[in-house]
């Protein structure tokens, strides 16, 4: 029942923001900005909401820890899907160079907008890491994600290309 009720509410909130994102994007057409505008959506991390057993966002699991990113305007073709391995961070100089202003020199952070582009393949970096406090650790890969539990001296091992949903530890 709690798992439910938790699920109601998260898909209430998702049905209310497609909405007023939706009242957005007819605006920019409304007022003909729609194709002069980048229009980027992303979050911050998931909730397992009964996935893997777990409640909330404190795992390394792919529901929780992926981020979901979408990208359209002007120069990114439509219906593209990439796996790259970027981060948030990665939004500022990408959006800087997909604008046209030059990103600054003090910016570590890599734009991955030949990736959007398909200029260049989906490896704008080998590897992600990601980490929760000091109780969980993770290294991902396109295909290979390792995490480890220091509290418990555990590790588990998953392909993500024969396993997406984590359920095999090898």
């Amino acid at each position: 029942d709690d798992i439910r009720d938790q699920l109601a509410a998260y898909y209430a909130v998702i049905d209310d923001m497609d909405a007023q994102i939706g009242r957005i994007l007819q605006k920019l057409e409304e007022t003909g900005r729609r194709d002069n505008t980048i229009i980027i959506f992303t979050s911050d991390h998931g909730l397992a909401i009964g996935s893997h057993g777990l409640m909330g966002k404190q795992n390394m699991y792919e529901h929780t820890v992926g981020v979901p990113f979408i990208i359209a305007g002007k120069g990114i073709p439509k219906g593209r899907r990439s796996s790259a391995c970027i981060y948030l961070r990665d939004m500022f100089p990408t959006t800087c160079e997909l604008a046209g202003v030059d990103i600054p020199a003090t910016v570590t952070a890599q734009s991955f907008a030949s990736i959007l582009r398909g200029e260049k393949p989906a490896a704008a970096r080998q590897t992600a890491f990601a980490y929760f406090y000091d109780r969980q650790r993770m290294i991902r890969t396109d295909r290979w994600k390792l995490i480890f539990y220091p509290h418990l001296d555990r590790y588990q091992l998953f392909d993500l290309q024969a396993d997406p949903h984590e359920l095999n530890d090898l």
